[in-house]
């Protein structure tokens, strides 16, 4: 008598193959999540640094922190940012004695980036707080939390 079916090894067998590949699929799901977001962040960045060069044309200085309003158009892909260890994600900081800004977000795959006048770069993951300032000469200065604090963003990112 011949019994029609499949063994228990079997079963397990394709089981184990089906998890395999359902994990594979999660990690690359993740991968590519983590470029979006970075890729947001950097664009984002890119605008700003555009702005602000826009503003120094015009006016031959950068934009204090105070003067960043919803009226110069930035936006911000707000769902690829993360926070850093200080529940913050964009900060924006000023050395008005050497008109050098600096921008520094957080992506959601946990990366950093910031902009100063030039290019956007990564930057490390330890640069937050007074770590900003420090990026454009500002030893004892700790930036505002301008583009999102407490939870809530800022007016000006749109």
């Amino acid at each position: 008598m011949m019994r029609n079916g499949f063994t228990i090894v079997e079963l397990l067998i394709v089981i184990l193959v089906i998890s395999i590949l359902a994990s594979i699929t999660v990690v690359a799901y993740n991968g590519v999540q983590n470029q979006a977001s970075d890729s947001a962040v950097q664009n984002d960045l890119k605008n700003f640094g555009k702005v602000m060069e826009l503003f120094k044309v015009d006016n031959d200085r950068y934009l204090a922190s105070g003067e960043i309003t919803a009226s110069l158009g930035l936006r911000f892909a707000k769902q690829a940012y993360g926070e850093d260890f200080q529940g913050r994600n964009v900060r924006y900081c000023i050395n008005t004695s050497t008109d050098e800004y600096v921008l520094v977000a957080n992506s959601k795959s946990g990366n950093y980036f910031r902009v100063k006048p030039g290019p956007v770069v990564e930057t490390t993951p330890s640069t937050y707080g007074w770590g900003v300032c420090n990026l454009v000469g500002l030893a004892s200065t700790n930036p505002n939390p301008n583009g999102y604090s407490a939870g809530v963003w800022a007016a000006w990112t749109n």
